[in-house]
């Protein structure tokens, strides 16, 4: 994250699934406040971090949230933070991904729980900058 203050040109890609479930359930930084796991049966105490807000305090030029429902968005979300990324600084994007083994998601039900999560609080987000969007023009993308 420092390097994003230093406007280093890359691209991070952060895979949220809201929990530490390679070591037995513990709450993250991610996980969402009041959340119940094996490591937190009371529930989590703090509140998630807010990683989108930090990009933009960051000055990040692109900064996504989505949940993988729509295959042709995260293929653009990808595409465009990439080439954002080559041409003026860093960018971010936060993907939800369902932890089924920890939330107990049978595997067939994981889309369903990013349909789920998406609607409640992972909905799209896009935050261009305007230097990012002169990039992205000049590429050929259709930005608002």
């Amino acid at each position: 994250m420092h390097s994003w203050f230093r406007k280093e040109n890359f691209t991070t890609i952060m895979l949220d699934n809201e929990v530490y479930g390679n070591t037995g359930g513990q709450e993250s930084g991610m996980t969402v406040q009041g959340k119940v796991l094996k490591m937190a049966p009371r529930g989590k105490f703090g509140k998630k971090v807010d990683a989108m807000g930090l990009a933009k305090v960051a000055g990040v030029d692109y900064v996504a949230r989505l949940a993988p429902t729509n295959p042709a968005r995260v293929v653009r979300t990808i595409r465009r933070a990439i080439m954002v990324a080559r041409e003026c600084g860093s960018t971010y994007v936060q993907a939800y991904t369902s932890c089924n083994i920890e939330y107990a998601i049978p595997t067939p039900e994981v889309m369903k729980d990013a349909f789920e999560v998406e609607q409640e609080r992972y909905g799209f987000v896009e935050e261009i900058s305007d230097r990012a969007k002169e990039v992205l023009r000049a590429q050929g993308e259709k930005i608002k």
